[in-house]
């Protein structure tokens, strides 16, 4: 029987001891390390041969998406892990090898190993993970989200979004032309709109690109200054974990 080294790159304590605790009962699958961010991530593959990842999608400060487009090319397989369902359209199209929710069910599991396993018997190379390079490519390039309007729909490329302000069940997107769009969603599922995308929650009532931070603010949460020359106020709940994501 062939053996298989396999990281894990997930930032939950708990979801990374469950997988690992599943992968334990496969003796073919060899666990030679785990990352709780992508910088370790990054450091762990530089160092270690890898045939499987097991990879969470959001990862602070990005995810795993833009994380791979770093990459000239991927020697290893992927099975993507995520808690949010709208990731499993696009994981599928982007060519990944399996994609499974959170919290991890023990059959679902089976079967996607059961995948690998085929496809590395079959072949060797990683065309499949070079189609997903090249699919994220294509998809990122002046992407654009559908926001609601009383007429129908305004179609807003993301990155000219600076922030999202909520004003209870509306919000208002501020864009780099000075134009703002209110729609009457609120900043929660505007933040699942946004979320692949490089924004970051800051506060209960702010959303922000994190493309367009231009200064940050000491303070009890401090504040965020905008290129837009707009200051945004971090809650001090959300700071520690903003400062991380921004280093």
């Amino acid at each position: 029987m062939k053996n298989y080294s396999v990281i894990i790159i997930e930032d939950e304590v708990a979801a990374q001891s469950q997988l690992k605790g599943l992968l334990d009962q496969f003796p073919d699958l060899y666990l030679v390390g785990q990352a709780f961010n992508l910088k370790e991530a990054s450091d762990l593959i530089a160092k270690t041969e890898v045939d499987l990842v097991f990879c969470d999608v959001d990862l602070p400060p990005g995810n795993a998406f833009d994380w791979l487009m770093g990459f000239k090319s991927i020697p290893f397989s992927i099975i993507f892990t995520t808690s949010y369902d709208t990731y499993a359209i696009r994981a599928f199209r982007l060519a990944a090898v399996d994609y499974l929710l959170k919290p991890l069910v023990e059959s679902e599991l089976v079967q996607a190993l059961e995948k690998f396993r085929n496809k590395m018997q079959k072949d060797s190379n990683f065309d499949h993970v070079q189609e997903l390079l090249d699919n994220l490519s294509k998809s990122n390039h002046k992407k654009k989200v559908a926001l609601p309007t009383l007429s129908g729909y305004l179609f807003v490329p993301i990155q000219e979004i600076i922030r999202c302000e909520s004003d209870n069940t509306y919000t208002t997107f501020y864009l780099i032309d000075k134009k703002t769009i209110i729609v009457s969603k609120t900043l929660k599922e505007c933040e699942m709109m946004l979320l692949e995308q490089g924004f970051y929650r800051i506060h209960n009532s702010h959303l922000i690109n994190l493309a367009y931070v231009k200064e940050y603010i000491k303070g009890e949460g401090g504040q965020v200054k905008m290129e837009d020359g707009s200051y945004v106020d971090v809650s001090r709940r959300r700071k520690d974990e903003f400062l991380k994501t921004i280093r």
